[in-house]
């Protein structure tokens, strides 16, 4: 009986914002819906969907990297690491993504002579992303109990040790779900680098509707590709969150 109760809430509450999205993108409009034209456009679609999933993953993994450092240099003694951290951070939560996209498209990639516009998109997600893959290496070893810090270094274990036997393969457990819900904001903030003229996913639809001028076929068609990648990571944060929970 319950599960027949969420069914129908989830069928009812589907259809409402079906109507209402629908209500909404045919308002005044004055058309019928044409899809037909995107036909001829579906492979060069495809491979800039592909080019979103490929550029916010390889940013994710540079993040994880990246936010390793900064939390490794946020916990040194050697204050100009410190400080070095905290600066990039702050810098990067109070800055929105957009301009920060701007200043290395224009300037760092400029000065450094980075001609692939995949290659800056992909590094300005991952010194972006980073910032909070920090925290969440952060939150995870700060989650381990002081006992097993104390076990560590009563049986001689260097930091160095530590933190690859006892710490890390905890931190890689709990952390999964949290990045797996930082790769769909990868994926969504990916969109903002489509100022560059890189050849992902937004900006090859945006090309589609400035030649078919079929503005609320293609962001729909957008908005699905989207939700076609970012609604099985959200999936699969919730499946890692329980399995882990229920180890707990």
């Amino acid at each position: 009986m319950k599960n027949m109760r969420k069914t129908f809430g989830f069928v009812a509450a589907l259809v409402i914002y079906s109507v209402f999205f629908y209500y909404v993108m045919t308002k005044d409009i004055g058309r019928a819906w044409n899809f037909e034209p995107f036909g001829a456009y579906s492979f060069f679609i495809f491979r800039g969907w592909l080019t979103t999933i490929y550029i916010s993953f390889m940013a994710l993994l540079l993040a994880l990297f990246i936010g390793l450092i900064l939390y490794l240099m946020e916990q040194t003694n050697f204050s100009v690491l410190h400080y070095l951290a905290v600066i990039h951070k702050n810098i990067i939560f109070g800055t929105p993504l957009l301009v920060i996209a701007i200043v290395a498209y224009y300037y760092i990639g400029n000065a450094f002579e980075i001609r692939s516009k995949i290659l800056v998109g992909t590094i300005t997600l991952g010194l972006y992303i980073g910032a909070y893959v920090s925290d969440i290496y952060k939150g995870a070893i700060e989650s381990i109990h002081i006992n097993q810090w104390q076990t560590a270094k009563m049986f001689g274990f260097t930091k160095f040790k530590t933190y690859r036997h006892i710490v890390f393969p905890q931190v890689i457990i709990s952390i999964l779900p949290p990045l797996a819900g930082q790769f769909a904001l990868t994926i969504k903030g990916s969109a903002l680098l489509s100022f560059m003229g890189t050849s992902e996913y937004y900006n090859r639809v945006n090309n589609v509707i400035a030649n078919t001028y079929l503005t609320r076929e293609g962001f729909l068609i957008m908005t699905l590709g989207y939700l076609l990648i970012t609604i099985p990571l959200i999936k699969l944060v919730r499946y890692l969150e329980v399995r882990l929970n229920y180890k707990n």
